[in-house]
């Protein structure tokens, strides 16, 4: 075999991991749990309710939903609830 065809099948190994990581990755996309939302602000108007979704459970939503509503979200009120 000649050099080049051994120096050329690593780089071709490299340049497809990226596609087969991305086909792998789909399906565990698929079955990511989403969780509805609620919250209070500080003076005890009602925010928004937002959709979220949250591969590592409740605690995951509750922080990415007072992120989402930027600090304005009494941290006691926030009820995050598992949809079905």
């Amino acid at each position: 075999m000649s050099k080049k065809y051994l120096l050329g099948l690593p780089i071709a190994v490299f340049a497809m991991a990226p596609a087969v990581g991305a086909i792998d990755a789909a399906p565990a996309q698929a079955g990511v749990p989403t969780y509805t939302c609620n919250a209070q602000t500080w003076e005890g108007e009602t925010l928004p309710t937002q959709v979220i979704e949250a591969k590592w459970g409740k605690r995951q939503a509750i922080g990415v939903a007072q992120t989402n509503w930027r600090g304005t979200a009494k941290y006691a009120t926030i009820d995050c609830q598992l949809n079905k």
